[in-house]
Order: structure tokens, then C-alpha cells, then sequence
């Protein structure tokens, strides 16, 4: 377990000292507004509770035909509240995602918030982990640079074309999958290419990746969870570490749909998941919450530990 790691206790102890000098200074103007924000939603919800009170005491003359336009717009009145009662959360999550992920990685290296990244398709397509998809988008990302390593984080979503029917005669997109692209940039080209993708029980038989042979590695754990596919068996092994094994595992009890993929000077992960993940903050607590941001800094630990393990078995091969 990653909690028995003495480095990462080692680095939790510095994250919690960086939390306190750094992250809840900088984060407490947010915290304010949060606050503000938060009267506001109750003050409309309030409201929204006479008007519906009133509405349901008085129903049969408001929706009268014969009656005024002004008590037709009082029945009216809940429907706006409820709009603006949108407006709160809306805006404080913009303004939380753009403040507090870039700050905890700020711990890791130096990370500026981006909105919808252009991606290469040759890319994602090489990568060989992303599912076939007929539009890809990106909404929010950070870069910056971990150990003087170029890094993106970026939250994507793939859609399926729907072809038109008699029931939706207008063609259409449906959501195919949502989570976020890791990607760094290594200093040293890889000499071909390992990918780790879930075990599919039964169904590894059916799985085929053109010009790539299965790895046999000998953590029965890590395979029980993965199927390793290269077409360098020896450079996959100088990649798949024991201890490179031991954050992937870790990786997963966060992130339970994560495959990887190096390539060329890429290492490429995709992480599938439901919730959107630059939303890290919840309205209803405050920002400062040290327990929510310690689990941010761990699932980021895990993410550039990876990449930090994979340098230094790429400064052996040289």
C-alpha cells in the first residue's frame, strides 16, 4: 500500500507544510466568496420556497385565463429563481477549478490552468489506448513542466455519430466515454512500444494489437489486473519495474480504469472516469478542506512518481 511508501510519507509530511504556507493563504479570498455564494443560494432557495408555497395555495387563480398578466408572472417568478440559483455554483466552480488543482501540482512544479487544448490525432491514435471515436473534445487542462519534463493534463470526452431515425430524424452525437489524458514528455525516445491495458478476463483472447506480443511479468497482482503487450520484450521489463508496478497498482485504487502507453517520447495515459475531475471542490465545504486536498495530492504523487520512475529506468539504458 502507498500509505507504507517512506518516500510518500516523506513527501506528505513537505505537502502539508507547502498546505499551510502556500494553499490555504492563496485559496482563503475563494473560500470568502464561496460563503457569499452559499447565502446567496439559501437566500434564493428561501425565496423559492414562498413563491412555491404560494403558487400551490393559490393555483386556480394564477393559471386563471381571465387573470392579469402580472399574477400569470408571479406564478412565473419560482422558474427564474431557480435559474438564478444556478449562477452561484456555476460560478464558484469556475473560479475553484482554475485556482486549486494548478496550486496543489504547483507542490510537484510549476502548472498554468488551460481551457479545451488542441490534441494531436496521430497522437491519440499511436497511442493505441484510446477507444475509436468519431469526435473527441477537451475542456479543462493544466501544463506545466515536473523535473523539467514537459507535462498536460487534460480532461477529454469521445462521442459515437448517431445516424438518423424515425424517432430522432436529426443525426446526433452519444457519449462514448469521459476521463483525462495524462501526457509527458520524456528526454529519451523509447525504441518501441508497451502498452498496460485492463485485464479482460475471457476476452484477452480476443484482443489483438498489430506487431505486439503479450509480456509475461512476474507480479501475479499487477497481471490479475493488466495485460502488458510490446514489441520489445526487453525494453518493456526496463519500463515495467517493480517499483513502476507498485504505483500503477496504487494508481488504480484511485483511478480504476487507467491504461498506459509509451511510445516514441510519450508516456500517454488514460484515465476513463465519470465525474469530472478538475471540479475538485464541493460548494457546500469549504475549499480549505485538508483531507479532499491531501487525496489530490496523492492521486497527482502517484501520477508524476510514474513519470519519475520511468526517467531514471531511462537513464540506466543510456
Amino acid at each position: 500500500m502507498i500509505e507504507n511508501n517512506l518516500n510518500y510519507q516523506a513527501q506528505k509530511n513537505k505537502f502539508i507544510a507547502y498546505y499551510q504556507q502556500n494553499i490555504v493563504p492563496a485559496l482563503m479570498p475563494l473560500e470568502k466568496i464561496r460563503k457569499k455564494y452559499l447565502q446567496i443560494f439559501i437566500a434564493i432557495c428561501i425565496c423559492i420556497m414562498v413563491w412555491v408555497s404560494y403558487v400551490i395555495i393559490n393555483l386556480r387563480t394564477i393559471f386563471n385565463p381571465e387573470n392579469s398578466s402580472s399574477d400569470m408572472l408571479t406564478g412565473l417568478l419560482p422558474c427564474l429563481l431557480i435559474l438564478l440559483l444556478c449562477f452561484p455554483m456555476f460560478s464558484y466552480y469556475k473560479r475553484s477549478k482554475e485556482n486549486l488543482l494548478p496550486l496543489v501540482a504547483g507542490f510537484f512544479g510549476k502548472f498554468d490552468y488551460i481551457y479545451q487544448p488542441n490534441l494531436s490525432e496521430e497522437m491519440l491514435q499511436k497511442s493505441r489506448i484510446v477507444k475509436e471515436y468519431d469526435k473527441l473534445t477537451t475542456d479543462d487542462s493544466f501544463n506545466g513542466l515536473y523535473d523539467n519534463l514537459p507535462v498536460m493534463i487534460t480532461e477529454y470526452t469521445c462521442y459515437k455519430y448517431q445516424q438518423p431515425t424515425k424517432e430522432r430524424p436529426q443525426a446526433s452525437y452519444k457519449k462514448q466515454s469521459h476521463g483525462i489524458f495524462f501526457l509527458a514528455k520524456m528526454n529519451k525516445k523509447f525504441d518501441g512500444q508497451t502498452i498496460v491495458v485492463k485485464d479482460k478476463g475471457i476476452l484477452n483472447k480476443l484482443a489483438h494489437y498489430k506487431n505486439l506480443a503479450k509480456v509475461g511479468l512476474e507480479s501475479t497482482e499487477f497481471e490479475a489486473k493488466y495485460e502488458v503487450y510490446s514489441d520489445n520484450q526487453i525494453e518493456a521489463r526496463y519500463i515495467l519495474t517493480p517499483v513502476m508496478l507498485e504505483y500503477m497498482l496504487a494508481l488504480k485504487a484511485s483511478f480504476t480504469q487507467t491504461e498506459y502507453s509509451f511510445f516514441d517520447n510519450h508516456l500517454f495515459m488514460n484515465i476513463e472516469i465519470k465525474k469530472n475531475y478538475f471540479e475538485a471542490s464541493n460548494f457546500f465545504q469549504s475549499i480549505l478542506n485538508q483531507k479532499n486536498i491531501e487525496k489530490i495530492f496523492t492521486e497527482l504523487y502517484l501520477l508524476f512518481s510514474i513519470v519519475q520512475t520511468l526517467q531514471l529506468s531511462q537513464q540506466k539504458l543510456l
